[in-house]
């Protein structure tokens, strides 16, 4: 039983040295950094220096993330305003829904066909904008790669 115990308690101690943090090494005056001992051709060739991107990117991801944004929220809010025909959306707090969103909806109805008779234009447009919306501006979207990298 002891032999175990002391075994036990050997092995514990053995790797306990694992939790230990190791002191942190003081830079030197004089001597140069990590990174500018780096060939800065090797840097180039990594990816890690700084991309430059177009000047049009910024502007386009500044317009187009509210942009589709509003317009997915738009097609949602359509698809609830779809449930409730008895609604008055030309009055005011629909009409700032349905304005902007009744000519692509008017459009579609002719190539899309109601489905057991609900509306689905809405659903087909809200799946459109966040299909573009995480195609561009996803966290792997076109756009934000290119700010990001430069690609």
């Amino acid at each position: 039983m002891t032999k175990s115990l002391l075994l036990l308690l050997l092995l514990a101690a053995s790797t306990a040295s694992a939790f230990v943090v190791s002191p942190v090494t003081q830079h030197r005056r004089g001597m140069a950094s990590r990174l500018q001992m780096v060939d800065p051709s090797h840097l180039a060739s990594t990816g890690i220096m700084l991309a430059e991107t177009e000047e049009w990117v910024q502007p386009a991801v500044t317009f187009l993330d509210p942009f589709l944004n509003f317009m997915s929220f738009a097609m949602l809010c359509r698809v609830v305003l779809s449930w409730y025909p008895e609604m008055k959306v030309n009055e005011f707090p629909w009409l700032v829904i349905t304005l902007p969103t009744q000519g692509l909806l008017r459009a579609v109805r002719d190539l899309v066909p109601p489905a057991f008779g609900v509306d689905i234009t809405p659903i087909f447009w809200l799946a459109i904008f966040t299909f573009i919306h995480e195609i561009l501006l996803g966290q792997q979207g076109l756009l934000t790669l290119k700010l990001k990298y430069g690609i």
